[in-house]
């Protein structure tokens, strides 16, 4: 146990001549040590030895104790080194000391050139292990009065076969040797220790990008990737060709270029971290259709910031040729797709909420009429007083009662439908059953509403069509919806004509009215539940905004289609596709059919009597396909 303390007080005693600024980086504390140590061990041989030569030799000479003196530089490097903690200060330092005593020796003894190569050999090492430009010129000195010592040449005018007493040189200049082979091997300990920092370096890197999942590349002023750090690219199916140099920015989305661009100079002129939300393709899909293929961009959050400069140890300035930006790229794309689902989701419960109130105000008035008309008549014909004695005032008194209850009656049958229809416990009892007689019953039955205001009612098709195999009293249901609302937007003087046509393996209704129309704004909104057209309180027409929501619910259920064309103030022509037999819809149909809206700039399809049934059909398929 004293051994080991032993040792370790040289070490604890070095560790503390260290800088207290290199302290915490691995690789600039072993460059100190290996600094330190060797010239530690020199001085403290020089000091040792100044009493042997002593008392051999007697008191110095001046020129002696010059030598002396500048055999203390190594000391006086660690010194500075200890000081200003700049190694490649005190290393020039060591040099020149070294050249100092080399010349110092040539030009003021005799006989101790040995000794001078020696020096200069050493200072020639340093140099070589101090890669700098300032020690090129160092080198170059030293160099040229090497050989021209050894070539023979005195600079002083002494020559080299004036050397005497070649074994007390040799003893001489062994220990200045060994200071070279301790020098060589302190440096391959610093390289080995630089060579493990950053292995380490990497490896903790490596596994910190690995574990975060971030990608971490660094950026010149361009934007292009100068390094890629850790392999998580490859989670993405990427590899270093598809990031490095233009790569990256190739592969950034191009609405999202600009903001990127802007990100990399903002982080090199503020010096700051900076954020900004990018899209990067990271990979390839092929299309709907599988003819060609679609690129596949996730959101990334990309933090930029300007990294920290490499300091001159020479000096202490920054080398700001050095900093690069690091960008680090967190995928944020479930993120991103789950606001967008909850923005979505807000929408759609906000407007659900506003159709809902709207529907409100607007069935209030649907239920209080009739029901104030029911509770009014009742009380007048229960009360003797206000009871009419005229038999028929009665009876008409009666009638109303009847209407209005009636008038509920369907209100509360059309929501309960709606409800049954958006909960999916909805079903339909396909049956066949001849369209046309059933489109009779449904113009008889709103006939004397389009003769009350005044609208011409007219029926274009032909009776010889097949059977269709459907809900029969849900097809009545839509076709009343379709005709009343045709019959109540049509003014007095216009026209309601109604059309079948057949097409392969489906039927054609068409409604199409000359009334009050759609505006383009309010076409995409058809078919949702509460909503009406330019809806307000004090709106002209009457109606809780269901009826073509249970229409659109119903064709659904049949695996039908519906398309709406329309105008304003010229009319609108809703067709209803449905298949020839519904016992089996296709596959993959939705409970609410999709509804395709047509803004036109002419007359609704039909509108004009002019047009046969087949004309109008065939100019609903035209304007489809130019849809398409």
């Amino acid at each position: 146990m004293s051994n080991t303390a032993s040792l370790d007080r040289p070490a604890k005693w070095i560790d503390s001549l260290v800088h207290e600024s290199v302290l915490d980086r691995p690789l600039d504390s072993a460059r100190h040590r290996c600094f330190i140590l060797p010239r530690i061990v020199v001085a403290a041989c020089i000091l040792l030895g100044a009493p042997i030569w002593l008392f051999f030799y007697g008191a110095p000479t001046p020129t002696e104790f010059l030598i002396f003196s500048l055999a203390q530089t190594p000391l006086v490097s660690v010194g500075v080194l200890a000081r200003t903690g700049k190694l490649r200060l005190a290393q020039s330092v060591s040099i020149f000391g070294w050249l100092a005593m080399a010349v110092a020796i040539h030009a003021f003894t005799k006989g101790y050139e040995t000794i001078s190569i020696t020096l200069l050999t050493i200072a020639l090492v340093e140099a070589a292990l101090t890669p700098e430009i300032v020690m090129i010129f160092v080198i170059e000195a030293a160099t040229i009065d090497l050989i021209a010592l050894t070539a023979g040449v005195d600079v002083t005018g002494a020559n080299l076969n004036s050397i005497q007493g070649p074994a007390s040189l040799a003893i001489l200049a062994a220990p200045l040797l060994l200071y070279i082979a301790f020098l060589a091997i302190c440096a391959i300990r610093a390289e080995n220790t630089r060579t493990l920092v950053d292995s380490a370096n990497a490896r903790d890197l490596r596994l910190l990008t690995d574990a975060i999942g971030d990608i971490v590349l660094h950026l010149d002023r361009t934007g292009a990737v100068a390094t890629i750090i850790g392999d998580t690219h490859k989670v993405y199916g990427l590899d270093r060709r598809d990031l490095i140099g233009r790569g990256f920015f190739q592969r950034v989305h191009i609405g999202d270029r600009p903001a990127f661009l802007k990100l990399v100079s903002d982080a090199f002129e503020q010096d700051a971290p900076l954020t900004a939300l990018l899209r990067v393709q990271v990979s390839l899909s092929p299309s709907a259709s599988g003819k060609y293929v679609e690129p596949v961009f996730n959101y990334f959050d990309a933090r930029m910031c300007l990294a920290q400069p490499v300091v001159d140890e020479l000096n202490g300035h920054p080398l700001e040729a050095f900093r690069p930006v690091v960008c680090i790229l967190r995928d944020v794309t479930s993120e991103k797709r789950a606001d967008e689902a909850i923005a979505a989701a807000r929408a759609e419960s906000e407007r659900a909420t506003a159709s809902k109130t709207r529907f409100l105000a607007n069935v209030s008035h649907e239920l209080r009429t009739p029901l104030n008309a029911i509770i009014g008549f009742s009380e007048m014909l229960g009360n003797p007083e206000l009871a009419p004695t005229d038999p028929a005032k009665q009876r008409e008194y009666a009638q109303i009662i009847s209407n209005s209850g009636h008038h509920l009656l369907e209100v509360v049958n059309t929501i309960l439908d709606m409800s049954k229809i958006e909960s999916g416990s909805m079903q339909i009892f396909p049956e066949p059953f001849s369209l046309p007689s059933l489109i009779d019953q449904c113009c008889d039955m709103v006939q004397l509403k389009a003769d009350q205001g005044g609208v011409n009612l007219m029926r274009d098709y032909r009776r010889d069509i097949e059977e269709l195999v459907a809900d029969k009293r849900a097809c009545k249901q839509i076709l009343l919806n379709l005709l009343s609302n045709a019959v109540k937007f049509t003014p007095a003087g216009g026209k309601v004509r109604v059309v079948i046509a057949p097409e392969g393996n489906l039927i054609a209704v068409t409604v199409a009215d000359t009334g009050i129309g759609i505006a383009a704004g309010d076409l995409t909104r058809l078919g949702d539940p509460f909503f009406q057209a330019s809806a307000s309180h004090d709106r002209a027409y009457e109606g809780t905004g269901l009826g073509l929501s249970v229409v659109r619910g119903l064709v659904g259920l049949h695996g039908g289609a519906i398309m709406i064309e329309s105008v304003p103030k010229k009319g609108t022509s809703v067709t209803i596709r449905l298949p020839l037999d519904c016992r089996e819809p296709a596959l993959g149909t939705s409970i609410s059919a999709k509804i395709e809206t047509i803004p036109r700039l002419g007359a609704a399809i039909g509108a004009d009597i002019g047009l046969t049934a087949s004309q109008t059909i065939e100019t609903a398929k035209e304007t489809v396909k130019k849809i398409a």
